[in-house]
Parts: C-alpha cells; structure tokens; sequence
C-alpha cells in the first residue's frame, strides 16, 4: 500500500519559515532552520527515549514548536504519541501539568475530550533539554480529514455530534477556569476507532505504507551541523476523508495546551490562535484575553466544521484585512473600537457601507457577502452538490442565533460555554446527533465483546 503523504499535525500554521533558508526545501515537514540550538530535537525512525521504553515508529506531525511521533510503547506493547518540544519552549510548556490537573479534577460531560496524560519525559540532544509528552495516538485533525475529501465536508449528522462534543469540552475546560487558546480544526483530533495496538510495526508498515525519510540538503553544500538531522520524515496518514466518517466514529479529542492558561492567574493581552480566527478584542481592547477569546475562535471553528468554507476568509489575512471581513459579516464595530481603526475607510464610510468611490474601492468588487449568502455559500450549496441534506430553515435558524450569540464584538456581551451549551441549537440538533452516536458506539462495542466471548 502506498504511503499518503497527508500530515497530522496539531499547529501546523504556528511555524513561520524565515525568509532565507539554510536547506533544499521539503514540503510538509517542519522549518528545517528550527534545528539550531534551541529548537527542534533531531529524531530518526527506530530511535529510543527515555532509556528505550519508546521506540519511534513514525511520524505523526509538527508544529511550530514541537514534533510529534508515533511510538511503540515496548513495556507495554501498545502506540503512543511522543509530543517532543523544542528546547527553548520546554521550561515555559505546562501542557502536562495542566492535562493531568484535568485528568484529576472530577468527571464530568465534556471532559473525555481531554486526551489522558499517559507520560512524561525530558531528553538531553545537541539543541538542549527537550520535555516530552505521551498521549494516547489520535487517527487524524478535522483539518487533515477535510483536506483529504474532495468535497470538503462532514457529513451533517457527524458534523453535529462534533460540535455537541466540542462545546461539551470547552464548558468543561472554563468550567475549570482553563482557556484553550488555540482552537481550530488542526487541534481538534479524531480518536482510532479501534485499538491499532493489535497490529506490529511490520503490520503498520504493510497496512498504512513504510516512512519515507527524506534527506536534508544545506543549499551551500556544506556538512550539516550536529544539531541538524540527516533525515526529516512526511507525517503519516492513518485517517479517512470527512465525509468517509460515519456517526460512532467521530469520537473527537482537543489537543495542543500550549496556549492554554488560566485567566485569573496569567495575563495574556494577546491571542497567538490563527489570524482569521483571532478575536476583535485582540486588536482594539486594552484588556487581556479571557473566556469570551475562546467562545470567538470556537464559533468561527463551529462554522469550518458545518461548512466547506470558513466564516471569516482572506488570501492574505493581515489584521485589517480580518478586521474588514468581520465587519462585512457582523455590522460596524462598537464606537469605541471603529475610531481606532486606521483602515477602515479602505473599504467602508462612516456607516460601515462599502465605499464605492473609485479611489477608496481597492480590495472589494462592491458587493456585500452577508451572513446568509455565507451560509449558502459555504454550507447549504456545498452540502446540495455532495448530496447530503442540508439544514432545515429551523435549525439554520437555530444555528445563526447560537453563532451569533458568541460572536459579539465585545467580550462582555457574548455568550458563554454554557449558554452556548443551553442553546435551542444543542438541545434540538447537537445533543440528539450525539446521544445516537454514543449509542450506536455502545452498540458497535458491545457485537465486538460478544464475538470475543
């Protein structure tokens, strides 16, 4: 079987390649100029960490300040995820900390969203001290499975209990005083939906394609420094395309905590998650991120997983440029934040109406993408031309006063994760899509126990 060369990662959009690179570029693996003291720790196919309890299998993704490997865990003969953070980031990490205070606070709906912390480690290399996190192995991110389908979508059904099971997570982490931080669709991951303990790496191998090592080139020619691997590896794909994805398959996890942090211990007056999904307080608001930052990017990931498009987009999303489309969906900002935007008559007058005077109608044809041709555009005409059902009139109805509800400009008025979990949407949509999954999965278990017996 050939090896898919899509790539798992948990922020793959964090790392931003300098301008003048060292290396022969190698598409969809880490920024190669990372590997200089203070980065990356190089790693190969076979290696073994933390006094050879883990063997490296393959690779599963990276992101802008981590790798992340699929391990064969020889104590107990099973896969695990090794998270290795680049050194210069590692004492300021406490994803693990933070996992396992999680892990210990009592059970609740929502928190099996939160992968359990199975390890933790640190690995001395010619970059520096490197800690390491093991997690339970993830299929694939939402991101990774829509880009592996030609039609860009879940299937409506599946895209509910997604959503239901997120909104579940994110009540369950503020309700814990946590902040995500980084929520999009490459961190939200699809779990296995059976053990691949069972097979052995030459069984992995045959079934999902060997790694391809590919060889790392100085441009200049000259010999690569220790710091630097002679090989880089493609992450894996071991996941199906979204629409492949059928109702008690879609058990979904939140990862990447590294942006994580608690509102009322640490001050964070700026949002590090994806431009398109950064929220408007970020730029004009003197007061530091909370909650509602979460309850922004949440909303705007809710639309990616219901749509083909995302809400709010832009070939080159500079802050003006995602503040111009937040406008032409949502209306004018709160007086006190539409002075301070310098741009704004770049596309719009005082009343934030498209400015068509010739000179001040750069970078829009005139027409308005309101919410609703939105809505069309990335969701029901997507859904219609796959032939899936598309949303009813009540639950379009439903969904926009939900979505709008957390998209308010200003943080104080939006909603939180538990209105939001409270909404007519989650109650006559979400829940039930997910109450049918959790019990087609029970079902499923259950045939699998009585075979086995």
């Amino acid at each position: 079987m050939g090896r898919d060369t899509g790539n798992f990662s948990e922020s793959r959009t964090s790392s931003t390649r300098p301008r003048k690179t060292q290396y022969r570029l190698i598409e969809d693996v880490e920024d190669l100029d990372r590997y200089r003291p203070g980065g990356y720790h190089p790693l190969q196919i076979g290696d073994e960490l933390d006094r050879g309890h883990y063997r490296l299998v393959d690779k599963l993704g990276y992101g802008g300040y981590s790798t992340i490997w699929l391990a064969r865990d020889l104590r107990k003969a099973g896969y695990v995820a090794v998270k290795v953070i680049t050194a210069d980031a590692s004492d300021s990490n406490h994803e693990a900390s933070l996992i396992n205070s999680l892990q210990n606070s009592p059970s609740r709906r929502g928190s099996d969203i939160i992968a359990p912390l199975v390890d933790e480690f640190w690995v001395a290399g010619p970059n520096g001290k490197h800690r390491c996190i093991v997690t339970p192995p993830a299929q694939m991110s939402l991101f990774d499975a829509r880009e592996a389908s030609t039609l860009g979508l879940f299937r409506p059904n599946v895209a509910q209990s997604i959503v239901a099971q997120l909104i579940h997570g994110v009540a369950f982490l503020h309700s814990e005083n946590i902040v995500h931080g980084d929520i999009h669709l490459g961190n939200i991951l699809i779990q296995f939906p059976e053990a691949i303990d069972r097979f052995s790496t030459s069984d992995l191998y045959e079934r999902f394609g060997e790694p391809e090592p590919e060889a790392v080139v100085r441009i200049d020619g000259k010999p690569l420094q220790s710091g630097v691997p002679v090989h880089v590896f493609i992450p894996a794909w071991f996941g199906v395309r979204s629409d492949k994805i059928v109702l008690g398959e879609e058990k979904i996890i939140l990862s990447d905590f590294g942006e994580s942090f608690n509102p009322h211990k640490a001050h964070r007056p700026c949002s590090k998650t994806l431009p398109l999904l950064q929220p408007p307080e970020a730029r004009f608001s003197d007061q530091p991120l909370s909650f509602a930052s979460d309850i922004w990017t949440l909303a705007c990931t809710i639309w990616e997983i219901f749509g083909q498009r995302p809400l709010f987009e832009a070939f080159f999303p500079t802050a003006d440029r995602v503040i111009k489309e937040q406008v032409e969906v949502l209306g004018i900002l709160p007086p006190e934040w539409w002075g301070k935007w310098s741009r704004r008559l770049d596309w719009f007058n005082e009343e934030a109406e498209f400015d068509l005077r010739p000179e001040t109608s750069r970078g829009h044809d005139g027409v308005r993408r309101t919410w609703d041709q939105r809505f069309d555009y990335s969701i029901q005409e997507p859904r219609a031309e796959a032939g899936l059902e598309t949303v009813t009139k009540e639950e379009r109805r439903a969904f926009e006063a939900m979505l709008r509800s957390m998209l308010s400009f200003r943080p104080n008025e939006r909603a939180t994760a538990l209105q939001a979990l409270h909404s007519e949407w989650m109650k006559r949509w979400g829940l039930p899509a997910l109450e049918q999954s959790e019990s087609i999965f029970k079902s499923v278990m259950k045939g699998k126990h009585n075979l086995q017996d």
